[in-house]
């Protein structure tokens, strides 16, 4: 999967980075000149290495993440090829979801106005992808407290559902 290239703001950012994968790629300051005058895809094509790089060390640094709209919160744990998830389906028809403080409020209250689903898949070589297309629909860098709070939630769930 190719991922989004990294915009100007963010490569100038990059700048050094990128100057130290042109130098792998055995391409000095002259030679990109070159490129960039006389073959404009190709330096494009580097440059979408480069994001592809960067973007997938990024991703796989990251352990969780989280989402929250008006009527889903989801929160996601990445271990190796595998991903977890807790999702919070808000089931008021008068309530939403605000922000992450507003669900963590609404879930403290007892009220029943919402139900929790919780699923683990391996997705082996393609945890990046998921991560990837995770981010661009709006998930946030979460941290560990906060799963370990909403995996605590859901086991009281659980534990309180048995018999």
């Amino acid at each position: 999967m190719r991922f989004r290239k990294l915009s100007h703001v963010e490569l100038e950012a990059l700048s050094e980075e990128l100057i130290q994968f042109l130098v792998v790629q055995g391409i000095d300051d002259e030679l990109w000149r070159e490129i960039n005058k006389e073959s404009p895809r190709k330096a494009e094509e580097l440059v979408s290495l480069f994001s592809d790089t960067v973007l997938k060390k990024v991703y796989s640094k990251i352990s969780y993440l989280y989402f929250v709209s008006e009527q889903i919160f989801s929160i996601f744990k990445v271990e190796g090829e595998d991903m977890e998830a807790i999702v919070i389906k808000n089931k008021s028809k008068t309530v939403c979801f605000e922000n992450l403080n507003g669900v963590i409020t609404r879930i403290s209250n007892n009220n029943n106005d919402f139900e929790v689903l919780h699923a683990k898949r391996t997705l082996g070589d393609k945890i990046l992808d998921e991560i990837h297309t995770l981010t661009e629909k709006g998930c946030l860098v979460a941290e560990e407290e906060l799963w370990q709070y909403f995996s605590q939630f859901h086991k009281n769930l659980t534990n309180k559902a048995s018999f």
